[in-house]
């Protein structure tokens, strides 16, 4: 493949300037110091060459061995030193791989026969391919594979290898979604109730008769999922001898388990903050057998438990 090249006229032109980028002077035949800017020109060159072309280069030093250049790279926050090596024993009528990856912080050489590995499975900095062939090669038989980490096609990223940890693990582990998006009923009752269980409390009245012509209504805050709230509350509760009537004074209704705050009315209706474990215990004396209702409200919603009082002379 033919590359056009300057024509005379425009590499005439360049006679006696100097490259705004990278400050290279083009000296013009017949300068008298035309040695001397031959050299400075040699010395820029390589200069700019060896900042980066030089690193890792993996050159010829023997029949069927190589050299690699030193040079330092960045993996993550630290910054690894490979010391550069000669020698390097080449496998004959083979093509030879070489490639530094990290083992124990250090950077290592591999040479290998059977290609790269896979970036995905085995972090690499690949170096060169040398095809030896009757014991020997030659410098055209070098390729340099510096460039392949240098230069990535991100389009060919695709969806697994964004979801792909450093760790190897999937981030789509991490998290449950669906994959359609939130249509309708794709939050379910359980996944609502478990993302606000501890916000929507409810609670629970369960009343007990002693037989004795006394009882206890126990009032026991709950989350969305019916587990105990170990949280103190505060919870109105009146007795009634109808379910959602108004408050029915008896012969005792009065708090054994939380703390008082209102006596609304005497026997009757209370305001009281409940123990460390969400409970408050009501104590239910009658002057006759009968069933009494308990309601209990807690932030404007009203539930409410019954108990068949007995045992009354």
């Amino acid at each position: 493949m033919a590359e056009t090249e300057l024509t005379a006229a425009e590499a005439n032109a360049l006679d006696g300037t100097t490259d705004s980028d990278c400050g290279y002077k083009y000296h013009a035949p017949g300068d008298a110091q035309y040695y001397t800017e031959g050299q400075r020109q040699r010395q820029r060159l390589l200069t700019m060459a060896k900042a980066l072309g030089n690193r890792f280069r993996v050159y010829k030093d023997g029949a069927a061995t190589c050299g690699v250049r030193p040079g330092k790279v960045d993996c993550g926050d630290s910054t690894l030193s490979y010391a550069g090596s000669t020698g390097n024993a080449l496998t004959d009528n083979q093509t030879n791989y070489l490639w530094l990856y990290v083992s124990g912080g250090v950077l290592t050489l591999d040479v290998s026969t059977s290609d790269f590995p896979d970036p995905s499975t085995t972090p690499h900095l690949p170096l060169a391919t040398i095809a030896v062939a009757s014991g020997s090669y030659d410098y055209a038989d070098i390729t340099d594979g510096r460039q392949l980490a240098c230069f990535r096609l991100n389009s060919l990223m695709t969806a697994a290898d964004e979801n792909t940890l450093t760790d190897g693990s999937n981030a789509d582990s991490l998290h449950v979604h669906d994959t359609a998006g939130l249509t309708n009923n794709a939050v379910t009752v359980a996944k609502l109730a478990a993302a606000v269980q501890d916000v929507i409390p409810y609670l629970a009245p369960a009343g007990t008769d002693d037989g004795d012509g006394t009882g206890y209504m126990d009032i026991q805050a709950k989350d969305a999922a019916g587990n105990n709230l170990a949280q103190r509350f505060l919870v109105r509760t009146w007795i009634a001898d109808a379910e959602y009537s108004q408050p029915d004074a008896q012969t005792d209704f009065s708090v054994t388990t939380g703390q008082q705050m209102r006596e609304l009315e005497a026997d009757a209706d209370y305001e009281v903050i409940s123990d460390a474990t969400g409970l408050v215990r009501m104590n239910i004396d009658t002057a006759t057998d009968k069933t009494v209702y308990v309601m209990a409200e807690i932030a404007g919603r009203i539930y409410t438990g019954s108990v068949a009082i007995t045992g009354n002379p």
